[in-house]
């Protein structure tokens, strides 16, 4: 057993409880204000499934997405307390390149989520959506959210491949073969 492994281990728990903290309340607070025309909190009151299935489905969504900025913010980090320069510039290099890959994940996720509503609006354009969700329909309610996960997993992958790309990793030399 490794205690530095043990230690990154634990540092990656935390950045994820933090993460998710600050994933689930915004994600709830933009969609409110995305979403004027429904009070969801007076409709999640009043017993409306339909409110708390797209809801949920959005949280679920944005933490699809999200988690894949993990990876790179424990690589920023791991790179920062193996490397030999540690000073505070690097320190809060590393600060700013973790909260950027968290922005820029959270920020597709909410892009993601968007383009589910705007294709599933496209796809069925004889379902006034907010509408059915407002006077519960759950059928309506439910086919949203899986289409909402469905179009973030997908997009998950891509969002990895980006976050990944942007890791300063230091450079390595190279042993040229004559």
């Amino acid at each position: 057993m490794s205690w530095q492994q043990v230690a990154f281990g634990l540092i990656e728990f935390l950045i994820s409880i933090l993460i998710s903290f600050f994933l689930i309340f915004g994600s709830y607070r933009l969609f409110l204000a995305l979403t004027p025309k429904i009070d969801e909190e007076r409709q999640l009151k009043e017993g409306n499934t339909s409110v708390g299935l797209i809801l949920g489905s959005t949280i679920i969504g944005e933490a699809i997405v999200v988690k894949q900025a993990i990876y790179p913010v424990m690589a920023v980090i791991q790179i920062f307390v193996l490397g030999q320069d540690r000073n505070v510039g690097n320190f809060m290099k590393m600060v700013g390149f973790s909260v950027g890959y968290v922005l820029l994940a959270g920020l597709l996720a909410l892009a993601s989520i968007l383009f589910s509503f705007w294709v599933f609006h496209k796809m069925t354009p004889r379902i006034h959506q907010y509408e059915e969700i407002k006077n519960n329909n759950i059928a309506v309610a439910l086919f949203m959210a899986f289409f909402i996960v469905a179009i973030c997993f997908l997009i998950s992958s891509g969002v990895a491949g980006l976050v990944r790309a942007l890791i300063p990793f230091p450079e390595v030399g190279s042993i040229p073969i004559s």
